[in-house]
């Protein structure tokens, strides 16, 4: 990667004399940016451009290329990229459009684009994309013209060259630095994973910035940030369903596409935001050390932001400690007409000598019980925080130099003023007293677990693999199983409710009999998946009596519901002790592969569709969070004079069906449900289950 954002040389491909000409922008920019190294226009008329010679071919450049972008007719890249490839250029970017973005035979150039890289061992970046660009090196590559917005230590990809664009620009607005840009396009060759090793070691990022569409290679991506140490922040957009589809089981039916790669950002320590302004918020916050806790300490200079601000965070979970006695006393002493509450959150304004402010906020950022200040003012001329009595912002950098910890700072006035202010300090500032709380969310959610997720190690069970492979082998290329799947689970070391398959309804009340009623009655037919919609189901019964009666008019009823369905017969299975019924699945994503779900299981599970989803191999702290995600997670507790449920033994069966569906992935999709959850220290067990291969 490092050869593509650091090239020796740069040939423009696609570059005339015309002043309408695009490839004319392109090197407009290298030469507006400073790039030092050697600049080769490329267009077929020949002539020159700002002094520089147009080659009429790639090939008659006699130096060596390091980099080749070229803005060219969709139908002429090919021919061109099997230039540079004759030329031994190793690294191009390909702005042009027209690709698979429209279909049909576009696809087939894009194809030729992909076996040309591969025979001749080359990296490119697009079609259909923006460039790179690397203040770091003098690269500018996007073919609209670009002026000089500052440096820092941002570095973003996108998929949008126009949303990243506009990054730049909102960043530039709020003295925001940028260091490396990459618009991806259509991602023939080089990623996000690719691209996050890369700014990982590269000295001159700092926060990675990302927006996404899709992810199209959601494992390797995963590892990617997996060996990251740098914060990260996405917005992800295109988060609709792309439409229904039938669904075989409950888990496929629920787990859509944006729920899992949501569950993968999680799980890998990416900070998701919903919108653009949040991006810049995120990167600014990231300039700040580490927030090592959940307490913070408001200061505002009105009682109505105070109340503000103590609403918003109890929405995003930060505490609210109290100020020590200590600074109590030492703040009264200097308020004018003593008309301040002091309480946290800290109404400042009867205070107005600045200094007496600004060593407020220094003793309050000195108070042990707090991990972090809010500080929140009203910026006007005549006693503003940046008046010539006192400038703050020397102050409060100082500070994070003794104290390390964040200070999450807005200020309020007229755009004019705040602009400037923004303009002359690298202190990050936010518009709204609300932005710079989620912002110090987004911090505070990143460094609590960012790293620690990175680092989890994945929980293997042992399996009875031979008797798994004989069971998935037996039901063969795209089968099923129904009854067939308790005993995977128990090959698993998952607990079951025993079962007997009954073929006329004397068997199934001799079966009943021997295992004990009450018991309970499903159909068994490998044509009906939802057997409960199809009369098949029936619970608690209690004599051999009421069992020969149910067989009959369960067989008789699922015939008429179901034509043409194979009757095996009835399941009899004794019933399961009360607990709470849980769902335990997994289904295979395009993808990320398997993910693993968790949610309230029983029949009501696709109505109320309260599933949490990992990305199997699953870890101790994913685990927890499926448990933890469910918006029922209360009713894992004591619940209706109920006594906790067993955590343990479902994280137990979570990590079991995780090492199911990696160790087997002819496994398309697996059901659990219901999965009982018995008290604490009980157990739990599986009632019913359900495998599809491919």
């Amino acid at each position: 990667m490092r050869k593509i954002f650091y090239p020796e040389s740069i040939a423009v491909i696609g570059v005339s004399e015309s002043h309408d000409n695009f490839g004319r922008n392109i090197v407009k920019n290298l030469l507006d940016f400073q790039y030092q190294g050697r600049i080769y226009p490329v267009g077929k008329k020949g002539g020159s451009v700002f002094g520089l010679k147009i080659y009429e071919s790639v090939e008659d450049i006699s130096g060596n290329v390091g980099l080749a972008v070229m803005l060219i007719p969709s139908r002429a890249v090919p021919e061109q990229f099997e230039a540079c490839a004759r030329k031994g250029i190793k690294r191009v970017c390909i702005s042009s459009g027209g690709f698979s973005e429209f279909g049909g035979e576009r696809k087939e150039l894009e194809q030729r684009l992909i076996d040309v890289a591969r025979e001749n061992d080359i990296r490119f970046i697009g079609p259909n994309c923006l460039a790179i660009i690397n203040q770091d090196h003098g690269v500018c590559l996007p073919f609209v013209r670009m002026s000089r917005f500052p440096v820092g230590n941002v570095s973003l990809m996108t998929q949008s060259g126009g949303v990243g664009l506009s990054f730049i620009y909102m960043f530039a607005a709020q003295n925001l630095g940028i260091n490396k840009y990459v618009s991806l396009g259509n991602k023939l060759n080089i990623g996000e994973q690719d691209l996050i090793p890369f700014l990982e070691s590269d000295d001159c990022t700092g926060v990675i910035g990302m927006y996404l569409e899709e992810i199209d290679k959601g494992r390797e991506f995963m590892e990617a940030v997996r060996g990251c140490r740098k914060p990260i922040v996405a917005l992800k957009s295109n988060t609709t369903a792309t439409g229904a589809r039938v669904a075989a089981s409950h888990t496929a039916a629920i787990a859509n596409d944006d729920r899992v790669v949501d569950a993968a950002l999680k799980q890998v320590g990416v900070a998701r935001i919903e919108n653009m302004h949040d991006m810049t918020a995120a990167c600014k916050i990231f300039k700040m050390p580490p927030m090592k806790g959940n307490r913070v300490a408001i200061l505002t200079p009105t009682g109505g932001y105070a109340v503000i601000l103590a609403d918003m965070c109890e929405k995003y979970g930060f505490e609210i400690p109290p100020f020590s006695k200590d600074f109590v006393d030492d703040v009264s002493k200097h308020v004018r007409a003593g008309v301040i509450r002091l309480t946290n959150p800290l109404d400042l304004g009867d205070m107005f000598d600045l200094q007496m402010v600004a060593h407020t906020v220094v003793r309050a950022m000195q108070e042990p019980q707090f991990d972090a200040l809010i500080l929140s003012w009203i910026f006007m001329r005549d006693t503003g925080l940046t008046s010539d009595s006192v400038n703050i912002f020397p102050i409060l950098d100082s500070m994070l130099k003794r104290i390390p910890k964040p200070i999450a700072l807005s200020l309020v006035g007229s755009p004019s003023d705040i602009s400037q202010i923004q303009k002359t300090t690298d202190f990050p500032i936010f518009s709204s007293p609300e932005g710079s709380l989620r912002a110090l969310s987004i911090l505070r959610n990143h460094h609590s677990s960012a790293y620690e997720l990175r680092s989890q190690k994945p929980t293997m069970k042992d399996l009875d693999e031979d008797r798994i492979k004989s069971a998935l082998d037996a039901a063969g290329e795209g089968g099923r199983l129904g009854v067939e799947a308790l005993d995977v689970l128990q090959a698993c070391g998952i607990p079951t409710v025993p079962v007997k398959l009954a073929a006329t309804a004397e068997e199934a009340a001799a079966a009943a009999s021997g295992m004990g009623y009450p018991v309970a009655m499903k159909i068994a037919s490998k044509d009906i998946l939802h057997k409960t919609d199809s009369g098949g189901v029936k619970l608690n019964i209690s004599s051999d009596e009421e069992c020969r009666a149910a067989f009959e008019e369960m067989m008789k009823t699922t015939a008429e519901k179901v034509p043409g369905a194979v009757l095996s017969g009835v399941h009899v299975q004794k019933m399961a002790e009360q607990g709470r019924e849980m769902i335990v699945g997994a289904t295979l994503n395009e993808s990320f592969g398997h993910v693993v779900t968790f949610g309230v299981g029983g029949v009501a599970v696709e109505a109320l569709g309260d599933i949490s989803i990992r990305v199997a191999p699953i870890g101790p702290l994913d685990a927890s969070a499926l448990l933890a995600e469910i918006k029922a997670t209360k009713m894992l507790g004591a619940f209706r004079g109920m006594p906790p449920a067993d955590r343990d033994a479902l994280k137990d069966v979570l990590f079991r069906v995780s090492t199911l569906v990696t160790k087997f992935p002819r496994i398309k999709e697996l059901d659990i449900n219901p999965l009982i959850a018995y008290e604490e220290g009980k157990g739990c067990a599986a009632v019913d289950a359900r495998i599809i291969l491919r």
